[in-house]
């Protein structure tokens, strides 16, 4: 260790640092990892929207193949172990076969060319609450 410090040039108190700093970053990416594990939904399904219209909602959790209509013609959808992706298109660059699984909630499958998007949302468990705003009518003093 000693010839470490010496190609270095550090001495003991720069290697305790950067343990420290080290020790918490590790602590840190550990704590973000544990939150959004705990606070991702449980229940997820694959929006996918046409146009900015909604046309199917697909269970992540029952696998299948399907298919929706497109500006450029067909597009096949398949859903395996949670995960979602564009099998088929018919678009010019094929972006969207490009992109391949998707798990996460902030991953979309953006397809230009066919106007499809398909984003990873929690299941719509139906406890919504609804917040009205009142208007504060406030006086000049």
């Amino acid at each position: 260790m000693k010839t470490l410090w010496k190609y270095a040039k550090m001495n003991r108190h720069d290697v305790i640092l950067l343990g420290i700093v080290a020790l918490c970053a590790a602590l840190i990416y550990a704590g973000l990892f544990i939150f959004r594990a705990q606070n991702s939904p449980r229940e997820k399904v694959a929006v996918v929207r046409y146009q900015n219209r909604e046309v199917m909602r697909i269970d992540l959790s029952k696998d299948g193949v399907y298919t929706t209509e497109a500006t450029l013609g067909t597009v096949t959808i398949e859903v395996k172990d949670g995960a979602v992706r564009v099998e088929k298109e018919t678009s010019p660059y094929h972006y969207c076969s490009l992109r391949g699984w998707v798990k996460q909630t902030a991953d979309p499958i953006v397809c230009l060319p066919n106007e499809l998007v398909i984003t990873i949302e929690g299941a719509d468990d139906g406890n919504d609450i609804n917040l009205r705003c009142t208007r504060t009518v406030r006086k000049n003093w």
